[in-house]
C-alpha cells in the first residue's frame, strides 16, 4: 500500500505543479495517508522533499488521517501533526466519528479540518438524536477552530440541514462523482 500511495502522492503534486504553472495555485488536493503509510514510513520528510520537487506550497496538498490512525499511537501522531502544520500542510482527520475516542482524540490532536464519517448521513433508528450528535460535533469543531467537512452528501435535503448546523463543506455524489481530472478541469473550467 505504501508504493501505491508514494505513486498517488507524487501525481498529486505533479498535477498541482500543473495547475500552478496555469495560474490556479488555489487549488488544492487531498490524499490520504494509510495507517501502515505512518509505520513504514517518513511522511514528513517525503512531503516536505515532493513540495520542494514541484515548487507547491505545502497548503496545497491536504494530508487525511484517519481517527483510527491517529489513535493507533497518539503521541507519535501527535508529533507527527505538529510537525507537519509547522511546514505549512493542512491536516485533516478523516472519518471522525467512526472510531472509539473521537471526543478524547478532539483534546489532544489539532488538526485544520475535521472530515464528518458519512454513517451520520445514514438512517438511524432516533434520527432526531443522529441529527443532534451531528450538530453538536459540528458546533464543538468550529468553537475549536477547525473547519469541518461532511462525506456521503447525496441529497439536496442534506445540503440544507448541514449548512444550517454551520457546516463548511460538503463531500458526496450530491456534487459529482469520480472523474478524471481532464473532465474535472473540463467542467469547472480549470485550464484553457
Amino acid at each position: 500500500i505504501s508504493d501505491v500511495d508514494r505513486c498517488i502522492w507524487e501525481q498529486a503534486c505533479k498535477q498541482l505543479k500543473k495547475w500552478k504553472l496555469e495560474g490556479r495555485a488555489d487549488l488544492y488536493i487531498s490524499v490520504n495517508i494509510s495507517p501502515k503509510d505512518l509505520y513504514f514510513l517518513n511522511i514528513y520528510q517525503i512531503f516536505t522533499d515532493l513540495v520542494k520537487k514541484y515548487d507547491i506550497s505545502p497548503k496545497n496538498i491536504k494530508l487525511e488521517i484517519t481517527e483510527t490512525a491517529i489513535a493507533m499511537d497518539i503521541k507519535r501522531q501527535l508529533e507527527l501533526i505538529t510537525k507537519l502544520r509547522e511546514a505549512g500542510f493542512v491536516v485533516e482527520m478523516d472519518d471522525f466519528g467512526s472510531g472509539y475516542s473521537s471526543l478524547n482524540m478532539l483534546k489532544d490532536i489539532q488538526v485544520d479540518i475535521i472530515k464528518i464519517d458519512m454513517a451520520f448521513l445514514r438512517k438511524a433508528n432516533d434520527e432526531a438524536r443522529s441529527r443532534k450528535i451531528l450538530e453538536m460535533i459540528i458546533s464543538l469543531s468550529k468553537q475549536l477552530g477547525m473547519t469541518v467537512v461532511t462525506e456521503g452528501v447525496e441529497m439536496q435535503e442534506q445540503v440544507n440541514f448541514l449548512t444550517k448546523m454551520g457546516c463548511d463543506v460538503f463531500q458526496g455524489y450530491y456534487f459529482g462523482r469520480p472523474m478524471e481530472v481532464e473532465q474535472f478541469e473540463q467542467k469547472y473550467s480549470i485550464s484553457g
